[in-house]
């Protein structure tokens, strides 16, 4: 009787044993790699959600990239989808086109859909195209970049300013304008000497 009882165990032991092997080879749901690539070499301050160095890499279906990097950046506790960050770089490369640079001393990045809101000394250099402003709101969903407050464009024959900028990511199609209908958007030209 004892033999068989012993039998019985082994038997169950095996079976309890080769149902674990296939549950964690086939049935365990693995870490799913998202597009988005966390530098491991950050530092997280848990009590106040502070990440230092921190770097977001994103690349789409049609090999655009996306990088952003921060000095600091606070994880908002309502949306952990949110982070604020501060001393912000960031770079678009399209395929067959130039990258586009943004500069800015703070953004609100959204983890989920990569858009972005620059603010504070927002800078965007484009080839041999410059435009500053005070805001600039990049959207992939919408494939749109707005920037606007106190918008000036530089390059090396003329400047202007406006109130707003569109820039359409994939068409690079560029509408500026004025919020007042009654003004006017600033241009001089600039000669290779610089001379206006």
């Amino acid at each position: 009787m004892a033999k068989k009882i012993y039998i019985q165990l082994f038997l169950l032991l095996i079976l309890v044993t080769i149902s674990l092997f296939l549950f964690f080879k086939y049935f365990k749901q693995s870490n799913l790699k998202n597009d988005l690539k966390i530098n491991v070499e950050q530092t997280t301050n848990t009590s106040d959600s502070l990440i230092e160095d921190l770097k977001y890499l994103s690349t789409d279906k049609d090999g655009n990239e996306y990088k952003i990097e921060a000095k600091k950046g606070n994880i908002d506790q309502a949306n952990p989808d949110v982070i604020y960050l501060e001393n912000v770089n960031a770079v678009i490369s399209l395929q067959g086109t130039d990258y586009i640079s943004i500069e800015s001393n703070f953004a609100k990045y959204n983890t989920k859909n990569f858009d972005t809101l620059f603010n504070d000394s927002v800078s965007v250099d484009y080839g041999e195209h410059i435009l500053k402003s005070e805001f600039l709101d990049l959207s992939f969903e919408n494939n749109l970049v707005s920037l606007y407050d106190n918008v000036r464009y530089q390059s090396a024959f003329s400047s202007l300013s406006a109130d707003k900028a569109e820039i359409d990511i994939l068409n690079k199609k560029t509408k500026i304008f004025m919020k007042n209908s009654n003004s006017k958007v600033q241009i001089s030209s600039t000669s290779k000497n610089g001379n206006n």
